[in-house]
């Protein structure tokens, strides 16, 4: 008898979970967005990260500028290395050296430019977002949302129906039009 029961009540906590849509598990809806998704494609991440390119794209430009410097020194130096006199050769290494060093220096700066550009952008949309996604899960009652954006994220499915990124991008664009809001 004790068996009957045991294998009734397996069987029913198998049937009892698929009866459930994805997004509705224990009575509360589930959504799923992809954050870095709604930055990269919502109108004004389009236009900041349009403008951050083109920033990046001209600070690596002067650092391949001034790497190409370097390189030329080096060739002459290798090129010319035998016909300098030591003082001449000391000079020439001298000034490779001092270039090398403040293009590290610059590369490592560029770099903590871009990424504190890449956070402002980030941390800028993200303060107008959240009142966009409350809004939008108080509407469609949504309890929970879950970012799969992130890399610790286990997500291993997500049914398509659960993923709201296409419609909060649509609601953020909608709001910052409404609202007159525009790209900085």
């Amino acid at each position: 008898m004790l068996r009957t029961i045991t294998l009734a009540f397996l069987s029913l906590s198998l049937v009892v979970p698929l009866t459930l849509t994805p997004q509705e598990a224990f009575g509360e809806k589930v959504a799923v967005i992809h954050l870095f998704t709604v930055i990269r494609e919502c109108s004004e991440g389009k236009t900041l990260l349009a403008d951050f390119q083109k920033k990046m794209a001209t600070r690596q430009e002067e650092l391949a500028k001034k790497n190409n410097e370097i390189q030329t020194l080096q060739r002459q130096l290798v090129e010319q290395g035998a016909k300098l006199n030591p003082l001449a050769q000391r000079m020439l290494n001298n000034n490779i050296e001092t270039k090398n060093t403040q293009l590290k220096r610059e590369q490592e700066d560029a770099q903590k430019e871009f990424n504190n550009m890449q956070q402002g952008i980030f941390n800028g949309i993200v303060n107008k977002l959240i009142p966009v996604l409350q809004k939008f899960a108080a509407e469609q009652k949504i309890s929970m949302i879950l970012d799969s954006s992130k890399q610790n994220a286990q997500f291993f499915y997500v049914a398509p129906e659960v993923d709201i990124t296409r419609k909060v991008i649509e609601s953020f664009n909608a709001s910052l039009t409404s609202t007159g809001a525009s790209a900085p």
